[in-house]
């Protein structure tokens, strides 16, 4: 490829129809890099924005649209229009590829990059940046939902059986979809082999603690990130975004109830009534199982190492405001969890500052501990046995349901809102600090240019 001189560089950085289709293409990468890697729409735009910004590329020129499926870009000056799209079929939760998209850019901006090593730096970010292994994420299902059981007052045998049964159905899903099954159909799948496997337990075991490895063995499951989104996405009046997600998460959600309705409706299984979501007392096994959940739910997101232990102090911090408000309060648990979501998430989106990451990356994780598993699955067992429900059955049911929806939006709400919040003000700080760079921008000509390993693995620069 093209290596530009000095002054060929400052020219194309500086004109933006100057190898415009590339800069677009550039654009574009990001955009599936980030939409694929669970970041919510106005990050998505944001990113694009500032790298657009660094390639000389006025905003007044560009429109962006996104859907959950499809990235466009509209540059349009004058008589000029160029219209690109890019579809993003795939998604998986990657926060340290976002993390790693926003770094990249600012040390663009902080270099001086050409556009030649942006644009190679971009398109190798996908081989770059470690994922863990599937073992390393199959461990990380279990020990999470293992903490959630510990969380809801089960004991070690709970908790070891927990991560047995969630292991079973995190390999029967991973397995699934390798075979080339539908991804919710895979779903469905691991929601079977995990319930079936915990009923196993239950059935032969005489333990009454088991009944928490039947509430929890499916939990890794939660579509969190997309649930989280579709809120934020709403609330910044990305619409068709915000529904899209939530239909995604509706799916996710339906085809759990599939699998475990194949495995539940044939088998005496408990109400679930003993068991409350409620707690009556604050105990450090609280402290222990929220830790773990978040911290595992972390690692599942692909979240870095060095943030492991902090999403675990959020995860704590979220269901120790809950729990408290709940017990000595009074709360009712959908508004001592919205209570518990916010509070984390205000204290976050400052310690995201000095830990030198974006505040989603640690909050949607440490979220994930409040999860209402337990009336879920009540709403679930009355669902599979309406027809022997009496009147007060049914109210019971629409009781557990209801509350359920609403500790639920509960959580993306507290999460949301903080962040919403708080853009406008990082927002002006992110674009005085561009125009800092671009003022001096000359002043770096002629510096040479690092390699590329450098640049991705660098945590001098905050998102």
């Amino acid at each position: 490829m093209k290596q530009f001189t000095l002054e060929e560089k400052n020219e194309v950085l500086e004109n933006p129809f100057i190898h415009i289709h590339r800069k677009l293409d550039v654009l574009l990468n990001i955009g599936k890099l980030l939409m694929e890697c669970g970041a919510d729409t106005n990050r998505i735009i944001e990113e694009m924005l500032k790298a657009a910004t660094f390639m000389g590329i006025p905003h007044d020129y560009l429109n962006i649209h996104i859907s959950y499926t499809t990235i466009m870009v509209n540059l349009l000056h004058k008589e000029r229009s160029i219209t690109v799209f890019r579809k993003t079929p795939v998604h998986v939760p990657n926060m340290a590829m976002i993390n790693a998209v926003s770094k990249l850019t600012w040390r663009a901006f902080e270099r001086h990059y050409s556009l030649t090593t942006y644009e190679q730096l971009i398109s190798k970010l996908d081989s770059t940046i470690p994922v863990y292994p599937d073992w390393i994420k199959g461990i990380a299902c279990a020990l999470g939902s293992a903490g959630l059981a510990f969380l809801y007052s089960g004991d070690m045998i709970a908790f070891i059986v927990t991560v047995i049964c969630s292991l079973i159905g995190y390999f029967g899903r991973t397995l699934s979809v390798r075979f080339g099954c539908n991804e919710y159909v895979g779903i469905a799948i691991g929601g079977f082999a995990a319930m079936v496997s915990a009923y196993g337990f239950y059935s032969h075991i005489e333990q009454d603690s088991l009944v928490y490895v039947l509430v929890c063995c499916t939990l890794f499951m939660i579509p969190g990130v997309p649930l989280i989104n579709s809120v934020i996405d709403t609330i910044n009046n990305h619409i068709l975004s915000g529904i899209t997600r939530a239909i995604r998460t509706i799916l996710i959600v339906g085809s759990m109830t599939l699998g475990m309705a194949m495995a539940l409706y044939f088998s005496p299984m408990p109400a679930f009534s003993f068991v409350d979501i409620k707690p009556h007392v604050l105990s450090i096994e609280q402290i222990i199982g929220s830790f773990t959940a978040a911290a595992s739910f972390a690692v599942l997101f692909n979240a870095p190492v060095r943030l492991l232990v902090s999403i675990g102090i959020g995860g704590v911090l979220c269901v120790f405001t809950r729990n408290l408000l709940a017990v000595e309060f009074g709360f009712s648990i959908p508004g001592a969890t919205f209570v518990g979501a916010a509070v984390m998430s205000v204290i976050y989106v400052k310690v995201s500052t000095w830990l030198r990451t974006s505040s989603t990356i640690i909050i949607v994780p440490s979220a994930i501990a409040l999860m209402p598993g337990i009336l879920y699955y009540r709403f679930l067992f009355d669902m599979l046995h309406i027809n022997a429900l009496n009147e007060s059955g049914l109210v019971h049911m629409v009781q557990n349901g209801v509350t359920g929806i609403l500790t639920i939006v509960g959580i993306a709400v507290g999460v949301a809102i903080p962040n919403v919040l708080a853009q406008k003000y990082l927002k002006s700080l992110k674009e005085r600090r561009i125009q800092e760079y671009l003022a001096t921008r000359h002043i770096n000509d002629g510096q040479s240019e690092p390699p590329v390993k450098r640049v991705v693995c660098s945590r001098a620069i905050s998102p």
